[in-house]
């Protein structure tokens, strides 16, 4: 079961799935004798429990169901009222389809439980329930309620965000080990080395693009991605910075990078608060004076060019633990500062609102989509009068995609599982025609799958236990069965695949994986803009006002492009799209954006360039500017739209330009330091590049 559950995900959901749900089942229909509160307390117990993760402490595993029954009890009035009419079912079913879809940009409670309450709804859209028998209805949602929260606080009570969060701080610590054996001569690189490969290995194949992570939609969650992403990232791009030689002195800077790893790993896993941002703040000023000492004290040029080079390295590592930092505590819910906060606006809990509200990004197409969707579903139920219509609307939920392909594909799925599980609905039914009483105590094992099967053997699976569940649960609850539910939930499931089907084809049908090149492509054209604007700024050219002014269009595209990825991983785990090259584009993305803010931020702890230096700073950057377009070109699927600048030493140039300066001078001096600060950036970038993509 590890293997195909290696984090006990699918385990989980299905043990909890299997409790409450025949529970709800028997104590409302036996024991409060309300047929018309089954349906509602069983399926919301299985959204919540299935489609929703409200892992983590005791808080989120009480309040966060009780606070999601609370809205679906809303929702249940909502769509009681609006089934009045034709025209109110399809106006009401359009924009709580569409907001109820569009919830998840919030992430949080919003994303946990929009699920939940998007499925009590269309229930009670295309049901005959009355105003009057809402009382029976909410027995059902408080006893769904009830047992959900006591079986999320007793059963499986570990946050399985702890097994992600160690990992995290185990492929910390070895890269701490890693950094102080190689830049401080503190113990056997090579072994180090293998311990840091394989720890992050381990986070990149059991977190990265796993279906099995943890599914939680907090800001936490999404921290944790990110920060698992970098990691790997970071571990490619090591190799590429420069070390001390054995002349070298020991680096202090280096010695704050280490200590700053550490900190971040025992602050994810709640050993200690992490360290303010201030502690690199500091440091990266104090080096500053250091560099320019050496340089003072250097015999010539080249040799002031390289020690200030091998001196940065360090520099570099400690910006790598800064970014680092802020992403562990955004994973912890504690807040250390912002780097570059003269150069990039602060963000708010409406900005991911603001980024999403737009057609081009993926979460208000697919709202949008959803939203008329349902709404065609809901009309379809009304004019035709459906007997069990939610099934209707539950089939849109279920297959509607990104994109025409993967709801094809997921509609194709859907039938062929719907229809096999009810096969095997009947079949059991009607083998147990002569001892019901025996389907009661079936019903916690078929529930188990209901939990279980997607997550351990895919879709079809869920699709097939689901149905059969379905069957086995109403005939035990209401005998004799009647087995005219089981044609309709296929007839049913049917028209709603067809209206999500096409629906798919008419609105944004473009292949998810073409979109998500786009989507990319922008992002690392925007981090390309900026990063030029963050040399400007080096070089004088630009302010930090303009450089602010610029963020939060460049931060939008950034953010609309991850969350891109993200629904590619969560809506095609069945392709390559979510593996290997991708994940590699998506966390380079992210470096990309903030390397040019630890650039722009160069003017604020050293002087700006000379003119001798400035023009080989503007050349390097020319390179690397024309690096990054050759990756937009190969997500764009075309040639590449120029060859790139051949490479001439940078480092060398710096050093030929300061022949006849006065190093001793401060001014030059720390223009010198600013640029090979700057070149050493724009190298790593470089070399990122060249392994960002298979050429």
């Amino acid at each position: 079961m590890r293997i195909i559950d290696p984090n006990r995900s699918a385990l989980r959901r299905g043990v909890r799935i299997a409790i409450a749900v025949p529970t709800i089942a028997f104590l409302v229909s036996r024991v409060a004798n309300d047929p018309e509160g089954v349906v509602y307390g069983t399926f919301l117990a299985t959204a919540i429990l299935g489609l929703s993760d409200f892992s983590g402490p005791w808080q989120v595993r009480l309040f966060g169901p009780v606070a999601t029954a609370g809205f679906a009890a809303l929702a249940v009035v909502i769509g009681i009222l609006a089934s009045a009419n034709l025209i109110s079912v399809v106006l009401v079913t359009l924009l709580i389809g569409s907001t109820l879809s569009f919830l998840p940009t919030l992430r949080g409670l919003p994303a946990a439980g929009s699920a939940p309450v998007l499925l009590m709804y269309a229930v009670a859209i295309t049901t005959d329930v009355q105003l009057a028998e809402v009382p029976d209805v909410l027995i059902g949602l408080g006893t769904g309620t009830l047992v959900t929260s006591l079986v999320l606080l007793v059963v499986f009570p570990r946050d399985p965000r702890l097994a992600f969060r160690h990992d995290l701080a185990d492929a910390m610590r070895e890269q701490a080990d890693y950094v102080a054996a190689r830049w401080l001569g503190d113990g056997d690189t090579q072994a180090a080395l293998h311990r840091y490969r394989t720890a992050t290995e381990k986070v990149t194949r059991d977190w990265v693009g796993n279906p099995y992570r943890p599914s939680g939609t907090a800001e936490s969650d999404h921290a944790l991605v990110l920060l698992a992403a970098r990691m790997k990232v970071i571990y490619d791009t090591l190799p590429a910075i420069a070390a001390p030689t054995p002349g070298d002195d020991l680096s202090q800077t280096a010695r704050a990078a280490v200590a700053l790893m550490r900190a971040n790993a025992d602050a994810l896993q709640g050993i200690s608060a992490p360290f303010p941002l201030s502690f690199a703040q500091d440091e990266r000023r104090r080096s500053r004076e250091r560099t320019i000492a050496r340089i003072h004290n250097a015999q010539n040029p080249t040799l002031a060019v390289q020690t200030t080079r091998r001196a940065h390295g360090a520099q570099i590592l400690l910006a790598f633990a800064a970014d680092a930092g802020l992403l562990t505590s955004r994973a912890i819910g504690q807040n250390i500062g912002r780097i570059g906060a003269k150069v990039t606006a602060p963000g708010h809990w409406w900005t991911d609102l603001a980024v999403n509200a737009s057609v081009h990004s993926p979460w208000a197409r697919h709202a949008l989509r959803t939203g008329i969707a349902l709404a065609l579903a809901a009309a379809l139920v009304n004019i035709v009068n459906i007997t069990h219509g939610y099934w209707v609307l539950l089939g849109v939920i279920s297959v509607l995609r990104i994109d025409a392909a993967a709801t094809g594909a997921q509609a194709i799925r859907s039938l062929g599982g719907t229809v096999l599980g009810v096969g095997i609905g009947l079949f059991i039914v009607t083998q147990l025609a002569a001892y019901p009483d025996v389907l009661w105590a079936l019903t916690p094992i078929v529930a188990f799958f209901v939990g279980w099967a997607p997550r351990a053997w895919g879709y079809v699976a869920g699709q097939v236990a689901f149905s059969t569940f379905i069957l086995v649960l109403l005939a035990a609850v209401s005998w004799p069965p009647q087995y005219a539910t089981a044609i309709d939930r296929v007839l049913d499931i049917g028209v709603g695949v067809a209206t999500a089907a096409v629906v798919s084809v008419l609105m944004w049908p473009t292949r998810m994986v073409a979109a998500l090149r786009q989507d990319l492509a922008a992002a690392i054209t925007a981090g390309v803009d900026y990063l030029r604007l963050a040399v400007d700024r080096v070089l004088g050219d630009t302010t930090a006002a303009q450089l602010r002014q610029t963020w939060a269009a460049d931060r939008a595209i950034v953010r609309r492009a991850s969350e891109a990825f993200d629904l590619t991983v969560v809506q095609r785990r069945d392709v390559d799209a979510v593996k290997g090259t991708w994940p590699r584009v998506a966390g380079s993305m992210h470096v990309l954006m903030y390397t040019g803010v630890y650039i722009a931020t160069l003017p604020d702890v050293t002087a700006p360039l000379l003119p001798a230096h400035a023009g080989v700073v503007r050349t390097a950057v020319d390179r690397t500017g024309a690096l990054w377009e050759g990756v937009v070109d190969w997500l764009h699927e075309e040639p590449s739209r120029a060859p790139t600048p051949p490479r001439a030493d940078p480092y060398a140039t710096l050093a030929e330009a300061s022949e006849d300066l006065d190093l001793t001078d401060a001014r030059i001096a720390a223009s010198l330091a600013t640029a090979v600060w700057a070149v050493d950036w724009l190298e790593l970038l470089d070399s990122l590049a060249d392994r960002v993509v298979v050429r």
